[in-house]
């Protein structure tokens, strides 16, 4: 008990910390529905940290969510390069780059087939953004307008 006291003190993940924390107090011979309260967590989380802490010990309660590197992207950095040279020219059908011309672009050229959002989050992660046109009122008057922005504004 007295180890785990000293882990608790000196363990620098919160995560880890608060699991630490659980085991400590059920130790001190704690109810684990009181355990749960204390920590503000549920029975079943209480419960299923002391399941893990007797069967792997100290290394069962670290959070392993850090050392997940997630998911590889659909793109290669290769064919990432490919496809922002791709849009520094116009597209093959001519007007402008949009997310399913790009998609049909990576299916033609890259042979990938690929939903629109890695296509949107490839866009983004480039710098790119959505660029859509002010809106105009359809009775808005042109002239009117541009004659209001010739005026000094006197306040």
């Amino acid at each position: 008990m007295e180890e785990v006291r000293q882990l608790l003190h000196t363990e620098g993940d919160p995560i880890a910390r608060t699991r630490l924390h659980a085991i400590y107090l059920v130790m001190q011979g704690k109810p684990q529905r009181e355990t749960a309260c204390i920590l503000g967590h549920s029975l079943r989380w209480v419960a299923s940290v002391v399941d893990r802490w007797n069967k792997a010990g100290v290394e069962a309660l670290k959070d392993r969510r850090h050392r997940n590197p997630g998911q590889r992207p659909k793109l290669t950095p290769e064919e990432q390069e490919r496809v922002m040279e791709a849009l520094k020219a116009p597209p093959p059908d001519g007007g402008l780059w949009t997310g399913p011309k790009l998609r049909a672009w990576v299916e033609r050229e890259l042979g990938k087939k690929v939903s629109l959002y890695p296509i949107y989050r490839l866009l983004h992660e480039m710098g790119f953004t959505l660029q859509v046109p002010r809106p105009q009122h359809r009775k808005g008057d042109e002239q009117a307008q541009a004659e209001f922005k010739k005026t000094p504004w006197r306040g």
